[in-house]
């Protein structure tokens, strides 16, 4: 069993045009040669082929899926380690990030930097994880830095930091709500209304939670769910969400509107790298980057 191919088959099941609802194209690399040897090593089928179901985890793939998670990671933070004993400028890159790169438009800040540079000049790959991961990766030398909400970090003092992106809760609203044109309104002014949350595992959600209870607001009438479902139970007029307003940069959706908060309640992603650590001279060059580059960034 090799390691890349079990990087191909987790790869293959994260992919967001994988597994998606039945009757949907699917992502073919199902069928890849990694996965194929793998499904040969096994002796069995990882994924469903038929029709519809094709690419569809068996139960065989989703105990691969449990096992090779964690073997796939400390492999690779087996190979960090190793690698700081190379020269510097002879390491690889590896940021962090929570899911949002592309909902503040931070992925091309990235690719951007990466085209600057000739693809044997530069060794910088991107990883998505969770905010518990990011600070214990940036802290265990794994990751090079982190994109990050700010709220996030407990102890920012032993940490640099470079803001990317500002941005404030506020209320979505079915069009026709009789507080759809108004520039800012209360949370108590919509106390009546059923409210949806983001997934309880998100950082908004804890944030809009305590923004209802910090109101006095009931949360006996809130509803959880993916921001999909959330825009389009709105714009039936089922009630009402609190989502960060850059969440309508990446889902459109037709009949609801956003009003911001008042008192405000703001959020801000920064770039965090830790203090007095040696760093290559790429990332220096992508620090120096982010740094100009958050001087042009509002302070919420």
């Amino acid at each position: 069993m090799k390691i890349e191919d079990l990087e191909v088959f987790i790869a293959a099941c994260d992919s967001d045009t994988f597994l998606t609802p039945v009757g949907a194209h699917r992502y073919q690399s199902s069928a890849s040669e990694e996965i194929l040897r793998l499904e040969k090593e096994f002796n069995t089928v990882l994924f469903l082929r038929e029709g519809t179901n094709t690419g569809i985890l068996t139960e065989a793939g989703k105990v691969l899926l449990e096992r090779a998670r964690p073997l796939v990671k400390a492999y690779r933070k087996t190979l960090r380690a190793m690698e700081h004993f190379k020269p510097a400028d002879d390491r690889s890159i590896i940021i962090g990030t929570l899911p949002i790169l592309k909902q503040y438009r931070l992925n091309r800040v990235f690719s951007r930097f990466q085209d600057d540079y000739d693809e044997d000049e530069i060794d910088m790959r991107v990883e998505i994880a969770d905010g518990r991961n990011l600070i214990s990766g940036l802290e265990e030398n794994y990751y090079d830095g982190i994109v990050i909400r700010r709220s996030m970090i407990n102890h920012p003092e032993k940490y640099d930091l470079y803001r990317m992106a500002t941005d404030e809760m506020a209320a979505i609203l079915p069009a026709d709500h009789h507080l759809a044109e108004e520039s800012y309104i209360s949370l108590t002014s919509l106390k009546n209304e059923f409210f949806y949350l983001s997934d309880p595992a998100t950082q908004a959600f804890g944030i809009c939670w305590n923004l209802l209870k910090s109101q006095h607001i009931s949360t006996e009438n809130v509803r959880t769910a993916d921001i999909e479902t959330i825009l389009k139970s709105v714009a039936e007029r089922r009630g009402v969400a609190i989502l960060p307003i850059s969440t309508l940069n990446v889902m459109k959706q037709e009949g609801v509107v956003t009003v911001p908060l008042q008192p405000r309640a703001t959020l801000e992603v920064v770039f965090a790298v830790k203090k007095d650590q040696q760093r290559c001279e790429i990332m220096e060059d992508l620090i120096e980057l982010i740094d100009y580059r958050s001087r042009q960034v509002p302070s919420v």
